[in-house]
């Protein structure tokens, strides 16, 4: 064999070599990828929102609505904000359906006009929702602009009962939303 000759098939093995190994080291990451267990369960801890609702009812004297669910409903947060910068102190809690489905609640304490038109600024009055056996009504708004995905606040109901609100927001169906409304209006009713 020439030297030339010698030459060409070191620079094929080369070649040849390199190519090998880019497939072993392929093939071993293909083979950890498969044999390494995860975990595809939701790391969002469940929040007992009832007892969130409870102890901050206690500290601040206010009768905080916390509606019993639907089934396969859970709570993802539950927060008292007895002292916020808009000075109104309100009860927030997050609601997560079946299908990731959210629909956010908040009842409002001692509610002015200037918080609850800086809530709904973004959205327009599309028609009034009272329940029968209720004397609550909810007043629906939409979003003008349609987003995708459907943004948080691009659907609200709101309840005024007296000086304080009840607002129900996210991205869960109408259904589901008349659903948990009943809820909260049994919940003020039996107050």
């Amino acid at each position: 064999m020439s030297d030339q000759k010698a030459k060409e098939h070191r620079a094929k093995q080369t070649v040849n070599n390199l190519l090998l190994s880019l497939l072993a080291t392929a093939g071993m990451v293909l083979v950890m990828i498969l044999i390494v267990p995860r975990d595809d369960s939701s790391r969002i801890p469940r929040i007992d929102y009832i007892a969130v609702a409870s102890q901050a009812s206690e500290s601040s004297k206010h009768q905080i609505v916390a509606p019993v669910l639907p089934k396969d409903w859970w709570s993802n947060q539950a927060t008292w904000l007895g002292n916020p910068v808009d000075a109104v102190p309100r009860f927030e809690v997050g609601f997560v359906g079946p299908k990731n489905e959210y629909i956010g609640l908040t009842h409002a304490f001692g509610v002015n006009a200037t918080w609850l038109a800086l809530t709904l600024k973004d959205v327009v009055l599309e028609k009034k929702v009272v329940h029968p056996g209720s004397s609550n009504t909810w007043n629906t708004y939409r979003s003008p602009v349609v987003h995708q995905p459907v943004e948080t606040r691009d659907y609200i109901w709101v309840s005024q009962v007296g000086s304080d609100a009840v607002l129900l927001y996210g991205t869960g169906t109408e259904a589901q939303f008349l659903t948990l409304s009943k809820n909260v209006d049994a919940q003020l009713e039996a107050k």
